[in-house]
């Protein structure tokens, strides 16, 4: 279903609409067969606590069709990388060879979370995937800085860098956003080809509203969820003064917290772990991720590399 830009944008533009998107009307927190306009609010309110023109009508018609309307509380969405070590010591200490789903961060930036084993670009590179507002700070990084495993913020310093920055994606405040997310080049001798707590990753798969999805990130580590919404236009906290517009961008339920920023959400298949998104915001009621497929169009196209590191739990050096 294609709804017009006209009717986001109305929908968009009243009072505590942080959002929209496409997918299953929910009832009960359950999805039913019938296709929605699903609204993203910060807070559900009771309809006499908002004007009448702020109220989302229960169904709209454009272009002689009509779509019901489900409204969904996502609370503070924001990115997800940390300034903060947690009590979760085991992800965000030095692995050697390392595992997606632990610590990573720029030098000069926080924590956020290493989100691809080993990877291979159009140009025969090697590099592993994360988000940009974790390798490729705002108006702090450029290409060939250190990134460092664990991130800063867990206590990683210029002796813990695995790898350079080769490229993070530009996220502009003044006009949509289709993706946050960066490659790091990378020694292959360093990392292994498993998703921590997870298995073997096997590449990437398109999304599907019905499946069970799986994350591996450094504060929540391995959790699962599901897709509620896909083309989502939203504004996400945390890169500029006032909240950043990205557009295309899939909604799933609560299934991560700060410092998973850069985990690949994916499904479990019988040849192992299949990555359809790249994780990069959320709040404690929804988690926002990158569909590869937008990814890919900013960085070329990425394949599994494979790693010879030990596939064993090694801890430090």
């Amino acid at each position: 279903m294609e709804i017009p830009e006209s009717v986001r944008d109305d929908i968009e533009s009243r009072a505590n609409v942080v959002g929209t998107a496409i997918g299953p009307k929910r009832v009960g927190d359950r999805p039913t067969d019938e296709e929605a306009l699903i609204v993203l609010v910060a807070r559900k309110l009771p309809e006499t606590q908002l004007s009448e023109a702020d109220r989302i009508p229960t169904e709209i018609e454009f272009d002689d069709a009509k779509c019901k309307t489900d409204v969904q509380e996502v609370g503070d969405v924001r990115t997800q990388a940390t300034a903060e070590a947690e009590e979760r010591p085991d992800r965000e200490r030095r692995w050697r060879p390392a595992p997606a789903g632990v610590s990573f961060g720029h030098v000069e930036t926080t924590a956020g979370t290493l989100g691809s084993p080993p990877l291979e670009t159009a140009d025969g590179e090697t590099v592993v995937l994360t988000n940009a507002h974790v390798a490729a700070p705002i108006e702090a990084a450029e290409p060939g800085d250190d990134v460092l495993q664990p991130g800063p913020a867990d206590g990683g310093t210029e002796d813990d860098a695995v790898g350079s920055l080769v490229e993070g994606s530009e996220i502009r405040p003044d006009e949509p956003n289709t993706t946050d997310s960066a490659i790091v080049a990378v020694d292959p001798a360093d990392f292994e080809d498993r998703v921590l707590g997870i298995g073997e990753f096997a590449g990437f798969a398109e999304p599907s509203t019905d499946a069970t999805f799986t994350k591996s990130g450094r504060t929540t580590g391995v959790t699962t969820g599901d897709l509620r919404g896909r083309d989502a236009r939203i504004r996400v906290r945390g890169y500029h003064d006032e909240p950043t517009l990205f557009t295309g961008i899939d909604v799933f339920g609560p299934m991560s917290a700060a410092g998973d920023s850069g985990s690949l959400i994916g499904i479990e298949a019988d040849d192992g772990f299949r990555a359809t998104d790249l994780l990069f915001a959320g709040s404690d009621r929804t988690t926002l991720a990158v569909p590869m497929d937008a990814v890919e169009a900013e960085h070329g196209e990425l394949t599994p590399a494979g790693a010879p590191g030990d596939a064993a739990d090694t801890g430090t050096d």
